[in-house]
């Protein structure tokens, strides 16, 4: 808990698939995965998604929807069946995207974005979730290097403030060797 670790290997190495493991998208064939002491297989996907948000490498909308209802989508796992987002939903969500610099796309189309827009925008998706722990699949991807150290520098500076366990795959040697203590 409270680390930064950069999964670091070759195409292929199993990176993507130790994310999904984590996060309870995948059950391993062998052993388990525990979240605070309990089997990932036992836990419902909202309980696990309270504490583990996703940043995958590719993340898709069937809609049109704006950058703010994208963002939204991180606060599901905290919806109460027919009820309406709450002030404290619309405050992290608020939180979120000006703490990731979106504000000027909050009203723009998701699918009318650059990669890397996009990138941050899953990202403000991921961090609205609150969660303890953030996995991270190729978070860089899609961004510029100025783009690339400023996500970075969110992501320690939230580990730092907040204790957030970080852990994200990472092609980029330089990258993961100046933000990732593990």
């Amino acid at each position: 808990k409270g680390e930064m670790v950069g999964l670091i290997g070759p195409n292929g190495a199993g990176k993507t698939t130790l994310i999904r493991l984590i996060s309870g998208i995948l059950a391993p064939k062998h052993g388990d995965i525990r979240l605070d002491g309990a089997d990932t297989r036992r836990l419902r996907r909202n309980a696990i998604a309270r504490k583990v948000a996703v940043v995958p490498q590719q993340f898709d909308t069937p809609f049109a929807y704006k950058v703010e209802d994208v963002v939204m989508l991180g606060r599901t796992p905290f919806m109460k069946a027919f009820r309406d987002w709450t002030s404290g939903d619309w405050k992290a969500i608020g939180q979120t995207i000006e703490a990731v610099g979106i504000g000027h796309l909050r009203e723009r189309s998701f699918t009318a974005l650059s990669g890397g827009e996009r990138q941050k925008v899953v990202l403000a998706m991921a961090l609205a979730q609150e969660a303890e722990l953030l996995l991270l699949d190729e978070p860089t991807a899609h961004l510029d290097i100025s783009h690339q150290v400023e996500m970075l520098e969110l992501l320690a500076d939230m580990n730092a403030k907040k204790g957030l366990t970080v852990i994200a795959a990472m092609h980029d040697l330089n990258l993961a060797s100046a933000y990732f203590r593990r």
